[in-house]
């Protein structure tokens, strides 16, 4: 199966490492971080297995590495890896474009790129945007992200957090205003890290955010599934479920980050045909039920269903 990658990005202090951190301290699954400065990465010394000339594997099951000048070649360290990482992360620099980056991660074998998400500090953002020299490093980062999360929102004031969530719209951003890292762990492994089945609906778990779980009709029509996603408020930060596409009723993985939506055929039968979402307090925890509802006349149904296949 191919290994998701998640690109993490954002200007120079706005908490990477820390996020990297926490990461790698409490992943539910065997995640491969690749970083620009290994030395900065103070892992849980209990935490380390063994050292080897620029990595280190951790007893959960997790590795590190420092990234070199070719990222293929760290991306195939990563998977050459036995058993491979479920879920590869890759910090950006400071000043680098992330999205490229992402781009990149796609041309190898072996991974699909999950999402680019770029931190934003809710103190720093709007003041370091209008510094000249800057402008266009912050503006590239943030632009073509799939979903923003800004940091140190328990150190900023809430005219500090508005003016950073101004300034971050008026760049066409999907903005999130929850404590970053800690809170953010399953937003950077895409709840990959987890089974639909484990989550409730209306359930707000410890991490900050709201789980919500929808169940699709039997069968979906692509286009108008994609509508309905597209539909979703800024308050929904990740989707990501199964269910059956068309006449053919093939299974399909639907993930979703900020405004950017896949759909990929999935081979395991066995998979629940689920959707998991996760948000800010403001999402409601039905707000795909009522998006059908409202697209239908208020009636149960969905004209997101498809037609049946044609009897033989």
């Amino acid at each position: 199966m191919s290994i998701p990658v998640t690109v993490l990005g954002g200007f120079l202090g706005a908490g990477k490492t820390t996020a990297l951190n926490a990461l790698l301290s409490r992943a539910e699954q065997r995640v491969g971080v690749l970083v620009n400065d290994f030395g900065v990465v103070n892992i849980d010394a209990a935490l380390i297995a063994a050292r080897q000339s620029g990595m280190v594997a951790l007893s959960n099951g997790c590795v590190c590495c420092a990234l070199g000048p070719d990222l293929g070649e760290g991306i195939a360290r990563l998977a050459a890896l036995e058993p491979p990482p479920e879920h590869v992360v890759i910090e950006a620099s400071g000043v680098s474009d992330p999205w490229r980056i992402g781009q990149l991660a796609r041309l190898e074998t072996g991974v699909h790129l999950d999402a680019v998400l770029v931190l934003a500090d809710a103190q720093r953002f709007p003041a370091l945007l209008a510094d000249r020299w800057l402008t266009d490093t912050l503006q590239r980062q943030v632009a073509r992200a799939d979903l923003v999360l800004l940091t140190h929102t328990d150190l900023a004031t809430a005219a500090e957090i508005a003016a950073t969530r101004a300034a971050l719209r008026r760049l066409r951003a999907d903005v999130a205003t929850a404590a970053m890292p800690v809170d953010g762990v399953p937003l950077l492994l895409g709840m990959a890290h987890a089974a639909p089945v484990r989550f409730r609906a209306e359930a707000v778990s410890g991490h900050g955010f709201r789980q919500s779980v929808w169940s699709p009709p039997a069968t979906l029509d692509r286009a108008a599934l994609l509508a309905l996603l597209d539909a979703l408020p800024d308050s929904v930060l990740r989707l990501k479920g199964f269910c059956r596409l068309g006449p053919q009723r093939a299974l399909h993985l639907v993930q979703r980050a900020g405004r950017r939506t896949t759909l990929e055929p999935w081979p395991d039968p066995a998979a629940p045909e689920t959707f998991v979402l996760i948000g800010t307090p403001d999402m409601p925890s039905d707000v795909l039920a009522r998006l059908c509802r409202e697209r239908n006349g208020g009636s149960q149904g969905s004209d997101i269903a498809a037609s049946k296949p044609a009897e033989p």
